[in-house]
């Protein structure tokens, strides 16, 4: 995604603890393509389906996305993510619980670098 201040691997590990293990069989599909497409083993995406990470920035960014308040919106800010991975990041949030079926397009920027 051209502007994206949070990289491919981080945006997908946020819709995969949004939509856990609640999404659609397609979209399950999906979400395991563009995993491996970017490197990602099948242990890095369960657990971000449960939430977390092994990587540290990518936990703080998961659960800012997870709990989009101001303590750990500043907990993140004190983690090192930029106020506008930060913003980027709630607006993820938002939109994929706002939308139902297909949380959030984001397919076609997992798998740019």
């Amino acid at each position: 995604m051209a502007g994206s201040s949070i990289g491919a691997r981080i945006r997908l590990s946020i819709e995969l603890a949004l939509t856990g293990a609640n999404a659609s069989k397609s979209l399950l599909a999906k979400q395991e393509e563009a995993g491996r497409a970017l490197g990602m083993t099948g242990a890095e995406m369960d657990v971000a389906r449960q939430g977390s990470s092994f990587d540290f920035e990518t936990s703080v960014a998961v659960s800012l996305a997870l709990n989009a308040c101001r303590e750990t919106h500043q907990r993140a800010l004190r983690a090192g993510l930029s106020e506008e991975a930060c913003a980027e990041i709630e607006f993820i949030s938002q939109a994929c619980r706002s939308q139902s079926d297909d949380p959030v397009p984001l397919e076609a920027s997992f798998l740019s670098p």
